[in-house]
């Protein structure tokens, strides 16, 4: 699982997103500077590559 959090979310603050990794340590997590809730919107470029890396780690490409 990978939790992307834009670091001017007024929804998700950091707090909220530790506790959640915390509880979840599995997960990855990216923290996007010049973003709010809307990650996909406000940094489209990072939001990709996030993902895409991410995926690209989990699939098999056989």
């Amino acid at each position: 699982m990978l939790l992307i959090r834009g670091q001017m979310s007024d929804l998700v603050s950091q707090e909220r997103a530790d506790e959640f990794l915390s509880r979840f340590p599995q997960v990855e997590f990216t923290d996007v500077r010049g973003a709010g809730h809307m990650v996909a919107g406000d940094r489209n470029d990072i939001f990709a590559d996030a993902v895409l890396d991410f995926l690209a780690r989990r699939v098999d490409n056989g």
